[in-house]
């Protein structure tokens, strides 16, 4: 069982889209936001961190210089508050404590508030409450987030002076803001903007695609609004300035096969007359016949030229009814031509183009197998038209250069210029539809244009697009 086409496009471009720009430039945005934002976390936990702790040292020192000077004021009773554990945030120090590892910076900060010689060595939490951690504790109990101690030594009056300050410490250190949830929070977010940059990034760009494949599949030019960032505005105006320079190539074109015709005209018009003075039949028919060949030619080029030149309005066309009228009025004129299946779809073609295209290749099969079949059916999300005849058929290296104008098929017969299918390629082409040839498997050639699913629309549905 295949899946629907509108599943498999989507499928498409979820696969390509990371090839595309567009992509690209989501990548890079949600990586650089993900990034920026996971640091800038990062650098504001750091900095937090060093800020509680430079308050926290700050806030020891007044309490250890505090301590100092109630030493100073009254020993004893300050010996016995902090035997007895009653002043908040210092206490009695272990006996068998001793000075091994001062910080530097902390004793000489202390020493020259004091003005005497004061010594301060940071303490494990373990260490400086092991009172509270030498019996089991009860459920529930948490002895982990300890305060943060100091033991400090301070001269005063001849005596050294032993006493522990302690601080409660920022526990929140251990709970990063970079991890879950909000790792998770900064992808998404970042994905997200990455998605909506890159796609007001990529807008004009997809204007611009979209008017391209419009221009190179009908030929028809429509400028591009220009706005957007300067640089957008000047590659949308070069984009439109190329555009018309190209349509007018090609009006001047058809313009000088048009002047070269008309030109033409009299001078073969005074050789035709000059021809049917000729005394001889014989000579004068076969001049008169490669005189109206060379007309032909003349004329069939223009036709050519002209073809993908036709700005003809759009129209919604029963494509069942096209083919069933085709087929009545070849069969008034005793042609074998017969509308065989139809596909219930209206499509957004443009009629002239479309009623000349299936013409010439009615005209085609005519010619070469002395009848035609048209029908009509849908694959996939595109509608396609048939033309199939019973003729020879041809070989499968000369079926891509039947469409280029001017070249005798080793099928051909007759005295036609070879230009009928070219004319129909141009066609069919100015309404955003394509050509193709093949030889059918019971014999005959099939010649199938294409629709695409955008230009369809079912009797029920609406347009697919």
């Amino acid at each position: 069982m295949t899946s629907p086409p509108e599943k498999r496009s989507f499928w498409r471009r979820l696969r390509d889209y990371p090839r595309s720009l567009a992509g690209r430039l989501t990548l890079v945005l949600s990586l650089g936001m993900a990034i920026s934002a996971i640091l800038a976390l990062q650098a504001s936990d750091n900095l937090g961190h060093y800020t509680f702790r430079k308050d926290q040292i700050d806030a020891a020192l007044n309490s250890a210089v505090d301590i100092a000077h109630r030493f100073d004021r009254d020993p004893a009773q300050t010996a016995n508050l902090l035997s007895r554990g009653v002043i908040l945030g210092a206490h009695d120090p272990n006996p068998e404590w001793r000075m091994t590892a001062p910080d530097p910076e902390f004793s000489r900060r202390l020493t020259g508030r004091l003005g005497r010689p004061a010594q301060v060595m940071p303490l494990l939490n373990g260490e400086c409450f092991v009172q509270l951690t030498r019996y089991p504790h009860a459920a529930g109990m948490n002895t982990d987030p300890l305060p943060d101690c100091w033991f400090i030594q301070v001269n005063s009056g001849g005596r050294t002076f032993s006493y522990v300050v302690d601080l409660w410490p920022d526990r929140s250190w251990n709970r990063h803001r970079v991890g879950p949830p909000y790792l998770e929070l900064i992808i998404l977010a970042g994905a997200l903007l990455g998605l909506m940059a890159a796609s007001l990034a990529t807008a004009p760009l997809r204007r611009m695609e979209r008017a391209a494949r419009a221009f190179s599949l009908v030929g028809e030019f429509e400028p591009i609004p220009v706005k957007g960032p300067s640089e957008v505005r000047a590659a949308l105006e070069t984009f439109n300035l190329a555009q018309e320079r190209v349509r007018e190539g090609l009006r001047e074109r058809t313009q000088i096969l048009a002047s070269v015709t008309h030109d033409l005209q009299t001078p073969l018009t005074r050789l035709r007359l000059r021809l049917e003075q000729v005394e001889d039949d014989a000579l004068r028919e076969r001049l008169v016949a490669d005189l109206q060949v060379t007309q032909q030619m003349v004329r069939d080029g223009l036709d050519l030229a002209r073809s993908s030149e036709i700005r003809e309005p759009w129209a919604v066309l029963d494509i069942d009814s096209i083919l069933s009228s085709i087929a009545e009025d070849a069969a008034e004129f005793g042609h074998r031509v017969a509308f065989t299946r139809g596909c219930g779809a209206e499509a957004r073609v443009k009629p002239n183009a479309l009623a000349r295209a299936l013409g010439n290749l009615v005209d085609n099969a005519l010619k070469y197998g002395g009848s035609a079949e048209l029908s009509c059916l849908r694959e996939g999300a595109d509608l396609v038209i048939r033309v199939a005849d019973r003729g020879p058929g041809l070989p499968e290296d000369e079926l891509a250069l039947a469409f280029q104008p001017f070249r005798r098929l080793s099928s051909s017969k007759g005295n036609g210029t070879g230009i009928g299918l070219a004319i129909a390629l141009a066609q069919v082409g100015t309404f955003g539809a394509t050509l193709s040839l093949h030889n059918a498997p019971q014999g005959g050639l099939v010649a199938e244009i294409r629709i695409p699913g955008s230009a369809i629309r079912d009797n029920r549905d609406g347009f697919n697009v």
